[in-house]
């Protein structure tokens, strides 16, 4: 890959945690660059680099340009993607947990969400199906050997908890059935908080490998669990507890957690407001789908824990009820979680 934009010496080069391999820092020819290297399997990265292009593609061919930081070229071979890096950057989550996100960000976030959805495109910009691997129905039904070998014990123990309970794995395969009879448009897939990049002029949204055509409520549905999740978890918000330690009573725990749920409706509603205004596809089935989809969220956030902890604690548990709740009955949870009301 012969880009012209120069190279980075050791002493400029600064790398983040991820699931890839990144490098950034200004180039010896005076350019500001974001370098990637997918990791993974030869098949599963190629299909990740080629969901970046293809968003790329598709994002410089709509009628206005689609903020997201400037990429400058790739080579498939070796999965690299380099893009202009931002400057004075700061990230939905990194916002969130400085509570210095305001409704009027929210607002922003949800039409630019809107304009995602909205992007024109053609039969031929995604000529071969790629259905969203979540929630994993198959999974759950039955664990593949590979993955329960490399498995940790709370991940394990988790996993068990969701195959018992044969109610919420029939609604997540309605969710995943209702999934092939919407309109799909194009969707970023694994939306969340910090993958929104706060600027001057606006967000620019990052981390497209899971880009594909979807139902435009999975991506709705994301940002309003991310939420959630975050509200449930400052449950214990003195500077003693964490989510992995904290005892509270369960007048404590109501107490907190209506305050929380409190503070975070208002940047929901605020988003969900954006988004209609935006022109994002509003029906009364999407926001019913949009607070499933929640609901796996605070399930899936479950899942990840378990890769951070050798335990399960109290309160990413009942994130994931919550979630539970608003999978087993998503039309009476609507107005729960700040979308409204379904008729």
């Amino acid at each position: 890959m012969q880009l012209r934009l120069g190279s980075l010496s050791a002493s400029e080069v600064y790398s983040y945690p991820g699931r890839n391999e990144n490098w950034s820092g200004v180039t010896d020819a005076g350019n500001s660059v974001f370098v990637k290297r997918l990791k993974g399997s030869p098949e599963e990265s190629r299909k990740r680099y080629r969901r970046i292009v293809a968003f790329e593609r598709l994002a410089n061919a709509g009628l206005r340009p689609f903020p997201r930081p400037e990429f400058l070229g790739g080579d498939e071979e070796h999965r690299l993607l380099v893009f202009r890096m931002l400057d004075d950057i700061r990230s939905g989550s990194e916002l969130a947990a400085e509570k210095e996100f305001t409704e009027s960000m929210s607002a922003q976030a949800g039409r630019t969400l809107a304009t995602l959805h909205r992007l024109p495109f053609r039969d031929e910009d995604f000529p071969e199906p790629d259905p969203h691997p979540f929630p994993p129905v198959d999974d759950l039904r039955s664990l593949p050997l590979e993955m329960y070998v490399h498995a940790t014990g709370a991940f394990v123990q988790a996993w068990g908890l969701l195959q018992r309970d044969a109610a919420l794995l029939e609604a997540l395969e309605r969710l995943r059935a209702a999934e092939t009879h919407v309109v799909r448009v194009p969707v970023h897939g694994d939306l969340r908080l910090d993958q929104f990049l706060l600027t001057d002029t606006a967000f620019h949204v990052n981390d497209w490998e899971e880009f594909r055509l979807g139902d435009p409520a999975r991506d709705v549905g994301a940002y309003v669990g991310e939420w959630l999740h975050r509200a449930v978890l400052r449950i214990p918000a003195q500077e003693t507890d964490d989510a992995f330690s904290a005892v509270l009573t369960h007048d404590e725990v109501v107490a907190r957690g209506s305050e929380e749920l409190d503070r975070v409706l208002p940047l929901i509603s605020a988003f969900h407001r954006g988004y209609r205004e935006g022109g994002g596809p509003d029906d009364d089935g999407l926001v019913v789908r949009a607070t499933s989809y929640a609901g796996w969220h605070l399930i899936d956030r479950l899942i990840a824990s378990t890769r951070e902890s050798g335990r399960l604690s109290a309160i990413v548990r009942a994130a994931a009820g919550i979630g539970r709740t608003a999978l087993l009955d998503p039309r009476n949870f609507v107005g729960t979680i700040g979308l409204g009301e379904a008729s």
